[in-house]
């Protein structure tokens, strides 16, 4: 059996992930990732450190949550990679032309890895969504005659976050012409909250 060429091994891996594309995003992340497949590939071939591999397989995984891939993509794709590389169990004997076992050793792990990296993914952009929804004006409802509702609902507990929060908030309303303002919420965001407003010129009724 010849030695694996790299190339070739790619497009077998991304030929074999389009068999399970679920989704057009999927389609185009596989299209997208050929650079970071390849280095997959050549971590692999050069049993270089694990640490490298295990990078690139959770930064493959981040790449498919961002962009909107599938589980169903995420959870298959490592193993077309091994099957591009003919990989074998651990107890398989060396693979002719290749000159030492080529196995699956690193296959569970780079599997482990590459899913956190979609996980922390999802997770970092859900936090984001949450954080957006308090964001002005979203967070807020006209009262009329230059006033405003506020909600200080801001889930951080950090107050170099609350207050830059606090600061967007304020300045988006004292932009909008916005004089007076009712606010509620927890007693962090509030209070932050209630200082931007101040240092705008923006009246905190009630």
């Amino acid at each position: 059996m010849p030695p694996v060429e790299p190339n070739a091994a790619v497009a077998t891996w991304s030929a074999r992930d389009r068999t399970r594309a679920v989704l057009p995003a999927d389609r185009e992340i596989i299209d997208a990732s050929a650079s970071l497949r390849s280095l997959i590939v050549d971590l692999v071939l050069a049993a270089g450190p694990a640490d490298e591999l295990y990078d690139a397989c959770a930064m493959l995984g981040r790449m498919l949550a961002q962009r909107g891939g599938s589980p169903t993509l995420a959870s298959v794709t490592l193993d077309h990679a091994a099957e591009a590389l003919d990989a074998r169990d651990g107890t398989s004997p060396a693979l002719p032309g290749r000159g030492r076992n080529l196995d699956a050793a690193w296959l569970v792990p780079s599997r482990a890895a590459l899913a956190e990296g979609f996980a922390a993914q999802l997770v970092e952009q859900a936090r984001r969504e949450a954080m957006a929804a308090w964001e002005y004006p979203a967070c807020a409802v006209p009262l009329g005659e230059a006033a405003l509702a506020i909600a200080a609902g801001h889930p951080s507990d950090d107050d170099e976050v609350l207050a830059a929060w606090a600061g967007r908030v304020a300045k988006a309303a004292a932009l909008q012409g916005i004089r007076r303002a009712v606010v509620s919420g927890g007693e962090r965001a509030r209070a932050a909250l209630l200082e931007a407003l101040g240092l705008v010129g923006i009246e905190v009724r009630g």
